[in-house]
């Protein structure tokens, strides 16, 4: 697999649909871009019960944890791999980090910290298959995230929206000590867009060859 697999992430209000935008700008069709949960059609269908349905919320945090994964399997083997082979690289708003942060610190549920090492081994380290070779963690302060979302009239609010400002705090931790499990460079993102762009460019630039 000649390709590469970036993840871009943070907490909600850090930026990443504008700095996804500037890169699809950058670098065009000759990459690949793509969501989680989402990306595939039946990816897509999990998300909707993820995001869109009530009784989504109601669920368990175990249930949760294995649709996300279902969803990031069916996306891994039908549109990441394949596009790997081919040479490409693919670009990816959110991954397993958000997993960890939001669910595993966010929501304080470190009894799946043994499932989460273990579905990621067995996602991305069986045969035929590759981890993601860089996360590109776009931090902010949670006050600040907090702020951002409480502003965005236009943004879609589900389920996962209502917390408290201590959540947004553990999730911010939660991305840190991600860093302990995979290859993370971290960005300030309360800069100006222009700004986070540049570090953005920067840090692909030193890790990766894209193109």
């Amino acid at each position: 697999m000649k390709g590469k697999h970036i993840i871009v992430d943070g907490l909600d209000g850090c930026g990443k649909g504008t700095q996804m935008g500037l890169l699809r700008e950058k670098f065009g069709s000759s990459v690949v871009f793509t969501r989680e949960p989402g990306g595939t059609p039946l990816a897509e269908e999990i998300r909707k019960i993820l995001l869109d349905n009530q009784l989504a919320g109601r669920s368990t945090a175990l249930n949760n944890f294995l649709l996300f994964w279902a969803a990031r399997e069916d996306l891994l083997q039908q549109l990441i791999v394949p596009s790997l082979r081919e040479g490409k690289c693919v670009f990816s708003d959110r991954g397993d980090s958000s997993t960890f942060a939001f669910q595993l610190c966010g929501e304080e549920h470190e009894e799946l910290l043994g499932a989460f090492l273990f579905m990621r081994k067995l996602v991305f380290e069986s045969p035929g298959r590759r981890s993601p070779d860089l996360y590109v963690i776009l931090d902010l302060p949670a006050e600040e995230a907090y702020r951002r979302m409480s502003r965005d009239t236009e943004r879609t609010k589900n389920h996962f929206d209502d917390r408290e400002l201590e959540y947004h705090k553990r999730v911010r931790g939660g991305f840190r000590r991600f860093a302990s499990y995979a290859p993370v460079e971290f960005v300030d993102a309360t800069r100006s867009p222009e700004e986070i762009h540049r570090s953005v460019l920067a840090v692909l630039a030193k890790k990766i060859t894209l193109l």
